[in-house]
């Protein structure tokens, strides 16, 4: 078999994702392994589920690009690419008419914003603390003793505008008692989370234009998510094909293409 496959590699904070592309960008297959206390063995065991299911091996990587947070732990990439390029990259294949890109992930939440040829024009992260991220979600989830399916299943149930008002984990969590306290329903509370997330990226997004895009694995796994973004921003939300792999999809391609550079550029120098 030849050097035939592209390989992106996307270690988050919490999951580590891989996507194996063909030479015409078709992804192959993909997986996603916990990053646990070591990257490089979760790098490991997501790039051998993807070489298992493609039936192939490391030696039929043409290229590989890592992006996400321990990127510089994949010691098979080529080169790392920070997830702001990746995301953009991953989500504009997807959707070229796209002109802001929301990613939720565990850590921190990020609103890239696109130019009309494509390419980032500029972004915002909140990073400050766990307000607007999956951990948010996860960390009251718990509190209650559910698992977020369950809060999200919860959520899609609600009729109401009920908000969380609360950004902060902790103050969030004494406002859900408080409210359940009160006997407010339950899935009016649960989808209140949500909104509050939405209400944080709201204010994150500039004076909004274009197709708006959500990446990562809170909308991926809940829908009541894309439902709050929705209300917030008031716009259709583009969900990809795989919102949770898109940031090592946009790595992959991007690993293609430093491969068809080096092509053309060896094309062009034996020409001369």
């Amino acid at each position: 078999m030849s050097k035939s496959f592209y390989v992106g590699i996307d270690v988050g904070s919490s999951a580590t994702k891989c996507v194996l592309l063909r030479a015409d960008s078709r992804i192959i297959c993909c997986s996603m392994a916990p990053s646990g206390f070591s990257y490089k063995d979760s790098v490991a065991a997501a790039l051998e589920s993807v070489l298992c299911q493609a039936d192939a091996t490391r030696e039929d990587i043409a290229a590989c690009v890592s992006t996400g947070y321990g990127r510089k732990l994949a010691s098979i990439a080529d080169r790392q690419v920070t997830e702001l390029s990746c995301h953009a990259r991953g989500a504009r294949e997807w959707y070229p008419q796209v002109r802001h890109i929301i990613d939720i992930g565990g850590q921190d939440t990020k609103v890239i914003r696109l130019n009309d040829h494509g390419q980032m024009a500029d972004y915002r992260m909140n990073a400050k603390c766990a307000a607007g991220t999956g951990t948010f979600l996860e960390s009251i989830a718990a509190k209650l003793g559910l698992p977020l399916c369950k809060v999200d299943a919860l959520a899609m149930l609600s009729s109401s505008d009920t908000v969380v008002n609360s950004y902060c984990t902790v103050f969030a969590g004494t406002e859900v008692i408080e409210r359940i306290r009160e006997g407010q329903p339950q899935e009016d509370i649960a989808m209140g989370l949500f909104r509050s997330i939405a209400s944080r990226i709201r204010e994150m997004m500039p004076a909004r234009s274009g197709e708006v895009s959500a990446t990562g694995g809170v909308v991926a796994h809940c829908p009541a998510m894309v439902r709050a973004l929705e209300e917030a921003l008031e716009t259709t939300i583009l969900l990809p094909p795989k919102p949770q792999h898109a940031g090592a999809y946009g790595a992959a391609l991007l690993a293609q293409t430093t491969i068809d550079v080096g092509r053309r550029a060896e094309t062009h120098a034996s020409r001369r």
